[in-house]
């Protein structure tokens, strides 16, 4: 199940996306207009079914690892950080089915020359500063915070797993056990407080995310 989170997806949702910041670029010189255009739509929908069919493997590979950390005592630790990184990729991937055109803007700071790259961070800014908001950077801007929301929400709850984790460990006086998930849940919550900041003041990021440095 591993080996076909990985191998699976590019078979079943084939083909790449190096059109995204040409087809990109075409959308955003109509800033009037929030539906895509065909090959913008063509990409997010393939976007969207690739981490679908990871989400859809990386579900019950999770509930294995689950079941293998209860039933294998002596590799509870190794199945424990199994499950940690499936947990990790899963929601990346939930994520990537919310928001897959904002999984997509990452791809700009890379793929668009330098010119081009400018003169977009200029309009985003301008938009942002001083307005009006252009139906196309309003649907990035959703995006976006989307994508944060379902991670701040996912890790979350992986923080309330592992907090649970925590305590129980505690009451069978299992310290290390308590002190690793403890750590775990407190990085959860980091990442939490870091997205719903994000998602509160959306606008320094979305420009961060453009120029790489997200």
């Amino acid at each position: 199940m591993a080996a076909a989170f990985f191998l699976v997806p590019p078979l079943l949702v084939p083909g790449g996306f190096g059109d995204f910041p040409r087809d990109f670029l075409a959308y955003w010189s109509f800033g009037d207009r929030a539906a895509f255009p065909p090959g913008l739509q063509h990409l997010v929908d393939r976007q969207f079914g690739y981490h679908l069919v990871r989400v859809l493997i990386a579900v019950p590979l999770l509930a294995v690892l689950v079941v293998l950390v209860g039933r294998l005592r002596r590799f509870r630790l190794l199945f424990g950080a199994f499950a940690l990184v499936a947990a990790v990729l899963l929601v990346e991937n939930v994520q990537g089915v919310v928001s897959p055109f904002g999984t997509l803007l990452p791809l700009l700071a890379s793929g668009l020359g330098k010119s081009d790259r400018a003169a977009l961070l200029a309009q985003v800014r301008d938009q942002l500063g001083h307005g009006p908001v252009s139906p196309a950077l309003r649907v990035m801007l959703d995006e976006y915070v989307r994508w944060h929301l379902v991670k701040a929400v996912l890790c979350g709850l992986l923080a309330a797993a592992l907090l649970g984790l925590s305590v129980a460990a505690w009451h069978r006086r299992h310290r290390w056990y308590c002190l690793l998930t403890a750590l775990l849940a407190a990085a959860a919550l980091v990442v939490v407080a870091a997205d719903v900041t994000t998602v509160a003041d959306p606008d320094p990021g979305l420009l961060s995310l453009l120029q790489g440095s997200w």
